[in-house]
């Protein structure tokens, strides 16, 4: 009998026994680290006699078929497995029908579309050297879309936190679980080996010299590249500053930050969560979720001003005040101090934690000491290059059109528009339709587009009873904006019609279909 296979997901290593080692071998995390892992797929073999296919280590010899010799056989790929794109967050999944809720965003079923096979790999060949420098979800987008597209080109992904990608949009429910790693990892650690992607863990980029097109190591280590990718990322925004003896500010935008506030939050804790965005809204049901006390402190006049109007804020804040939360609009942080968290209105709220959730900053150490042309991000043209060549730049890092996303989606688009790109394939990145989907206790949020602003020609349909509203935005006769509140259902209809600017008829078609699926 096989014995079962476990990975430790903090290091990666796979041992075989009944039961996974306790403590690990090599890094020395604990039993819980592990996870049972799958054996590898039985290679494939194919008689080129007679078609047929078999699985083993190796072909049978003869033929049990046609009675042809080994060397009548080839290695065969497995069948292409079926793709599904989730259109809020952009993550492809394999798989015979799509995850619901998606892993990544918790968006349902109905956001998912199939998605078309990937290109085609060049077979051989390529001796080209790409070097991505950040291992979150741009920068594994990249390496994904390179293999598609080149199978023997050398690539490596540096990944500056010391862990392998991760979910991040997925760190608040982890917080809210108290799970491990393996509960975010993108892929598994092995997963790379079998992609002929290296990772390196324990190393940062420490510069780029692009006359010699090398990457430098804090090691020591230099890294040769025909093309190379800046997909570092951002940095959380903290204003909020502690003073002695306060209670800690944390943000919540990597890994080590999630393991940071799941130290601090226990049942009963005073928790005060600045900033009523739908990051902030994630965090701060995380905290309520793991028993604290938890009052969300917002400047605008109102939670969620930007995704949702002034009749579905007030109805999220008054599911929130349900669930035994607070919520102030209209005011500010000013200080931590040792007594609490001091409001720009004089007022003092009791607080063991305080979590900022204000935005975030392009990461831009390296691309300022190339000289790279700047604004609020790294400059980049459609196909992601910058004002040096053979660097690229993608995700929270790169701003395009004068703008920087940040948003997980464009950030997989613009990697999957990089790699394609320093392939020599044509790629231009189209940004997509900004979506969101907020699942919480009394709350079903989804909006796609815009639905605020001056000039918008609107159109809403509202069942109190049900406890359903249905709002459409359009501007010069054009579909900008689709708001549900309530059983939202056709999430992918939704954003198809946002992306191709929906005639007021075709809109309220859907609108009707919305109302018709509540």
């Amino acid at each position: 009998m096989k014995q079962k296979r476990w990975r430790c997901t903090v290091c990666g290593e796979i041992f075989e026994g009944d039961a996974p080692p306790a403590p690990c071998p090599v890094c020395g995390a604990g039993a819980d680290a592990f996870v049972a892992e799958a054996a590898p797929a039985a290679q494939r073999w194919k008689c080129t006699v007679c078609g047929e296919i078999f699985e083993g280590d190796a072909p049978p010899a003869p033929c049990p078929v046609c009675g042809a010799g080994a060397d009548a056989f080839v290695a065969e790929a497995a069948p292409a497995a079926q793709r599904w794109k989730c259109t809020v967050c952009g993550e492809i999944f394999e798989g015979d029908a799509p995850p619901a809720p998606c892993p990544v965003c918790g968006a349902g079923a109905d956001a998912f579309v199939a998605e078309k096979e990937a290109p085609g790999g060049v077979l051989g060949g390529s001796d080209s050297r790409f070097v991505i420098v950040g291992g979150g979800g741009a920068g594994l987008a990249a390496a994904k879309a390179i293999r598609e597209v080149d199978r023997t080109a050398k690539v490596t992904l540096v990944c500056g936190e010391g862990v392998i990608p991760y979910n991040r949009p997925g760190l608040s429910r982890l917080v809210a679980e108290g799970a491990g790693f393996e509960s975010v990892a993108l892929e598994p650690y092995d997963w790379y080996g079998g992609q002929q992607i290296e990772l390196v863990c324990d190393a940062r980029v420490e510069r780029i010299d692009p006359q010699r097109r090398e990457a430098l190591l804090s090691d020591g280590r230099a890294l040769p590249y025909t093309a190379l990718l800046l997909a570092a990322g951002a940095n959380a925004f903290c204003p909020v500053k502690a003073g002695p003896g306060a209670p800690p500010v944390r943000v919540l935008r990597s890994f080590a930050d999630a393991a940071a506030l799941l130290e601090d939050v226990r049942p009963g804790v005073s928790a005060v969560v600045v900033g009523g965005g739908i990051l902030g809204l994630e965090a701060a049901m995380a905290l309520h979720r793991r028993g604290a006390k938890v009052r969300v402190v917002e400047l605008a006049q109102r939670i969620l001003s930007i995704q949702a109007d002034a009749f579905v804020s007030g109805r999220i804040e008054q599911a929130l005040r349900a669930l035994g939360m607070e919520v102030d609009t209209g005011v500010s942080v000013s200080a931590v101090e040792a007594d609490g968290a001091h409001l720009s209105d004089g007022r003092v709220l009791p607080a063991e934690v305080v979590l900022v959730s204000a935005g975030i900053r392009s990461e831009l150490g390296l691309a300022q000491a190339l000289g790279l042309a700047l604004g609020r991000g790294i400059c980049v043209d459609a196909s992601m290059r910058t004002s040096l060549p053979g660097i690229y730049a993608a995700g929270d890092c790169a701003e395009f059109e004068g703008r920087v996303a940040g948003l997980w989606g464009a950030a997989l688009e613009m990697g999957r528009t990089a790699g394609r790109a320093m392939c020599g394939h044509e790629a231009a990145y189209r940004p997509p339709v900004p979506a969101t989907a907020f699942e919480a206790p009394g709350i079903s949020l989804f909006a796609v587009g815009s639905v605020n602003g001056e000039g918008l020609q609107t159109v809403e349909r509202r069942d109190d009873e049900a406890g359903v509203y249905r709002k459409l935005a359009l501007r010069n006769g054009r579909l900008v904006g689709v708001l549900m509140l309530g059983r939202p259902a056709g999430g992918a209809a939704a954003i198809a019609a946002v992306e191709r600017g929906a005639s007021l008829q075709d809109a309220l078609g859907l609108l009707a279909q919305q109302a018709e699926k509540a």
